[in-house]
């Protein structure tokens, strides 16, 4: 839908706002100038198609355009980019909420186009392709592992529903005395048989495939663009192959945080805080930013406080006020995560007791 006939005419030497509602088949798209929808419309999900229609606006001085993250990650930022155009990617969940009951990919998009003349959205970092083609591999990692891991527990299942036990000879699960055990375990029934040599292929498959993804992060590990940085992060007893990686691509540019509180708060690791008047309460950590950095510093922050005593020392300290474990060690998680951050910067890495 057009609201003015002669749009070049309209928007000459302008700046245009246009906000995109990106879906797997269609674009929902709306064009702001000067406070008025000059036009709304949807086009087929195809690059051609949106440069086409970008066309008519070539008269303005600038435009600018913003869609929110999510499945169509960020090859649309990029071409944008690449054919001169002002593009953001917004998160979702810092976009301004309103109270209508109303939603629909028009009104979504004409909303981001308002919100976006208006200054009120926030960007996300896009990171180099090839990080981010990097950074894929380790969450390949992490779907591959929960594959095997539903694997087991499909094991495990199996075995109870047939009242089978692990042999007190064989200490620990999934070692391969284990494994040669589950192999050789004789069934009454050939159907038993059958679906457990189909569950045990099922888990040596996902095995191997750990181990393969793990041997090229490792090899990621040790090329020239990452081989320096991770070195600084692994002197740390306590952070290892997957915590490093997924700390370095995870984040990539450490200087686009201006602090180590800013840090902290872009992981989800800052507590969430309830104030009005005098009185002040804090709650749990937000939980913001990414899922995936967070829970590697946490699992690494149970290993550090075993070698560092200044993280050991706050870890009691804060378990003696009466809190659980859980919140003393993201606690410890967060001061981690703001050394890690600054030895980086400073290219000395990381010094035990030393805050």
């Amino acid at each position: 839908m057009k609201n003015y006939k002669n749009i070049k005419t309209f928007v000459s030497e302008k700046k245009v706002f246009c906000g995109m509602d990106v879906h797997y088949k269609h674009w929902s798209l709306c064009f702001v100038c000067d406070g008025e929808v000059v036009e709304k419309l949807r086009i087929q999900a195809d690059y051609l198609a949106l440069k086409f229609v970008l066309v008519r606006y070539k008269a303005a001085r600038e435009i600018q355009i913003v869609y929110e993250a999510g499945f169509s990650g960020f090859w649309l930022y990029r071409n944008l980019k690449h054919d001169g155009y002002s593009c953001i990617v917004t998160p979702p969940s810092l976009t301004p909420k309103t109270a209508g009951k109303v939603k629909t990919d028009k009104r979504d998009a004409q909303k981001l186009a308002f919100y976006l003349s208006a200054g009120l959205l926030k960007s996300v970092y896009v990171p180099p392709e090839i990080v981010e083609s990097d950074r894929r591999t380790l969450r390949r990692r992490v779907q591959v592992v929960k594959k095997r891991t539903i694997a087991k527990h499909q094991i495990r299942s199996y075995l109870n529903l047939l009242g089978l036990k692990r042999p007190e000879s064989i200490k620990t699960n999934w070692s391969q005395q284990y494994i040669a055990w589950l192999k050789n375990i004789e069934f009454k029934n050939d159907s038993d048989k059958f679906n457990f040599s189909q569950l045990i292929k099922d888990y040596l498959r996902l095995d191997e495939d750990v181990a393969e993804v793990t041997g090229y992060i490792l090899k990621m590990s040790r090329s020239d663009k990452y081989q320096k940085n991770f070195k600084l992060l692994t002197c740390v007893k306590g952070v290892g192959l997957i915590t490093g990686m997924t700390f370095l691509l995870e984040i990539y540019d450490f200087g686009r945080f201006k602090t180590g509180e800013h840090f902290a708060s872009y992981l989800g690791l800052t507590p969430s805080q309830y104030s009005s008047g005098e009185h002040i309460r804090l709650g749990h950590i937000t939980r913001q930013g990414n899922t995936y950095i967070r829970k590697v510093l946490v699992e690494a922050a149970w290993t550090v406080i075993r070698y560092d005593p200044h993280l050991r020392d706050k870890y009691n300290r804060i378990r003696s006020r009466g809190n659980n474990g859980k919140k003393a060690i993201v606690a410890v998680a967060r001061s981690l995560a703001i050394r890690l951050r600054r030895g980086l910067l400073d290219g000395t890495g990381y010094v035990v007791g030393v805050c």
